[in-house]
């Protein structure tokens, strides 16, 4: 499908031969993935308001405001019920939550669209509010064209380092199988599409810098501030790329100072060229930065992101559930993930220190995504705050091609085949997405069994899933359904669910707060005999367990809500354990209440379990959580 060739020769000289080589639009199978992904934008209208929705309209509101307002305000062009929650209590001033970086990307078509609508206002009816469907589809336009180029440049890096062959399966594959794709053309106005450019261009360009004679010059070191520092203007995350020049400035550093030593001072201080690398770095990055940090100062009268306080919980990442939960896991909604570690290592004396550098960087990038407050990403197609780190996934799967290619033809087929899979199952997600088939990957975590029934799968396949479990989740759920003593599908419905989950924007908001037992899915393990009557009320054995998911580390109290007998004992006669240790029960009215302290209670992937132990004939309606305590205030 794919033929493997040699590393590409160096570019003729030439500038319009460099700038055709850049973008790599020689090669036929990077044209024909650009004209279908452009084919794809021009035909699909979007989700909601069309290529504009969710933190997209609210990003897209920069150009009206500045086009029409003069500010960056938002109350002059945003729909009045979203005022509330973005006005400012210090300044006033109705902030936009999303980074401006993407407004230079965009300005050009929107301003287009403009001039288009304008020249089409004598003869037809035409919004000139310049927020229509038109409009955003004109501005999306912009992280089209981005997101198109970080592919040419990310298949012009891989085909240096291993051939045209294993460049096209990792652009194509990283691509289409990846949630990328959807924000190229059904989401466009996200800031992934030109996250994905920048960073794509910063790996690059760093790549090729350190590769040649010259190495990294105090210019280039300059140049590859301005675009880390686009890339922070993007999405600030982007910051963890500027890793890899870093630690080039410390590396270097630190060879010059072991030279100097070993030679009794002879070489003299560390050379000024990796000081003033540095020091260009930094400086440049932080001056294309400012204006972001002056909007910041403008909206909340200091220099803070929009988030509120504690947004990041660096002390207790979900790592497990960002990898691999059924709520926008890595794994589970872009399987192809699989090949990027064992390709990156099996393709690491071709990669050189990319293959190292790469890994630090998504190792670092994991463990920042995993420790937000949302590590799922609100509403989302897949795991979308890893597809900056597109240029990973994409070398991982260059190089198991590489590798896989130097041995067997049969080998190559087998590995077109999986791609080719993962591809299908992305496309067909998207579509399922995009009609409102299916839940956003960042609703809830569900059983695969569950997608599948809505995808409508036959019933053979959700049975199959049922009893084995979501391949994709593997070995987390069956390592989980050991620990836990529960199938292995269980896992996919309960990690990366909360049972005491706030909003991300407005913490004193709750998401969820506790479970019906009606409808208890995998959280309630043992017990239930049978269905709910007209109360609602399910009857149970004597012994329940509840796995109980909790997003923080904070004293609770868990209120059980059912029918006890008063003949035998009723809710009074009702005991319990958390995390096998008895706790106190307080019977109050129809109802038991618990109180665990901080101390006993388990975060993220580590689910607690609650058993209770009740009077013969009982039921149960409903599982109520509240906090204890005042962290999230």
């Amino acid at each position: 499908m794919i033929a493997d060739e040699a590393p590409a020769p160096p570019a003729r000289p030439g500038r319009l031969r460099r700038a055709w080589d850049l973008l790599a639009a020689s090669d036929p199978a990077l044209a024909a993935l650009i004209l279908l992904v452009v084919l794809y934008y021009a035909c699909t209208r979007g989700i909601f308001q069309g290529k504009a929705s969710g933190d997209g309209f609210f990003g897209f509101m920069y150009l009206p405001s500045l086009v029409f307002h003069r500010t960056v305000q938002m109350a002059p062009a945003v729909p009045k019920m979203w005022l509330p929650y973005f006005r400012d209590d210090v300044t006033g001033r109705t902030y936009n939550p999303c980074p401006i970086g993407t407004v230079p990307f965009w300005i050009a078509p929107y301003l287009l669209g403009l001039g288009l609508e304008r020249i089409a206002a004598p003869f037809t009816h035409v919004d000139l509010s310049g927020q229509s469907p038109f409009d955003f589809f004109m501005a999306g336009l912009g992280s089209l064209a981005a997101g198109l180029a970080g592919v040419a440049i990310l298949f012009r890096l891989l085909r240096r380092k291993l051939g045209a062959g294993a460049a096209r399966a990792g652009a194509i594959a990283s691509v289409l199988a990846t949630p990328l794709v959807w924000y190229l053309v059904t989401q466009p106005l996200y800031q992934h599409a030109c996250a994905f450019f920048a960073v794509t261009l910063l790996v690059e360009r760093w790549d090729a810098f350190r590769s040649d004679e010259r190495g990294l010059t105090p210019a280039r070191m300059a140049l590859l501030g301005a675009i880390g520092g686009l890339a922070m203007l993007i999405r600030i995350q982007e910051v963890v790329w500027l890793l890899l020049p870093g630690m080039d400035v410390v590396r270097l550093s630190v060879r010059a100072l072991t030279k100097r030593k070993a030679s009794n001072g002879a070489d003299g201080p560390p050379p000024l060229r990796t000081l003033a690398g540095g020091i260009a770095l930094i400086a440049v990055c932080a001056l294309v930065f400012a204006p972001q940090v002056a909007i910041w100062i403008y909206f909340f009268g200091k220099a803070r992101t929009p988030q509120p306080p504690g947004h990041m919980r660096w002390a207790d990442p979900a790592i497990v559930a960002t990898i691999f939960s059924t709520r926008a896991g890595l794994l589970p909604w872009a399987p192809v993930l699989y090949l990027v570690p064992p390709g990156l290592w099996l393709a690491r004396r071709r990669l050189g220190a990319l293959a190292g550098a790469l890994s630090l960087g998504f190792a670092v990038e994991l463990w920042v995504n995993a420790s937000a407050w949302d590590h799922w990403g609100s509403y989302t197609f897949g795991p979308r705050r890893f597809t900056d780190a597109t240029v990973v996934f994409a070398a991982g799967v260059a190089g198991a091609w590489w590798w896989i290619a130097q041995r067997r033809r049969i080998g190559r087929a087998l590995l077109a085949t999986a791609l080719a899979l993962a591809i299908a199952m992305n496309g067909a997600l998207m579509e399922l997405l995009r009609a409102n088939r299916i839940k956003s990957s960042g609703a809830w975590a569900f059983p695969a069994s569950v997608w599948a029934g809505w995808a409508g799968a036959p019933r053979c396949l959700r049975s199959a899933l049922e009893h084995a479990g979501d391949p994709f989740v593997q070995p987390a759920g069956w390592i989980y359904a050991l620990a836990y003593h529960v199938p292995p599908s269980t896992f996919e419905g309960v990690v990366g669910n909360y049972l005491l989950e706030r909003d991300c924007r407005v913490h004193a908001v709750l998401n969820h707060s506790g479970l019906s037992f009606a409808d208890a899915g995998t959280f309630v393990p043992d017990g239930i005999l049978g269905p709910p009557d007209a109360a609602k009320q399910v009857p149970v054995a004597t012994r329940v367990r509840v796995l109980v998911p909790l997003f923080a580390l904070e004293p609770v109290r868990l209120n059980v809500f059912g029918s006890f007998d008063p003949a035998r004992g009723g809710a009074s006669a009702v005991r319990a354990t958390w995390n096998g240790a008895p706790v106190a029960t307080t019977a109050s009215g129809g109802h038991v209440t618990i109180e665990v302290p901080e101390a006993r209670v388990r975060t993220r992937a580590r689910t607690n379990e609650l058993v209770l132990a009740l009077p013969e004939g009982s039921k149960l309606s409903k599982l109520e959580l509240e906090s204890l305590g005042d962290y999230w205030r």
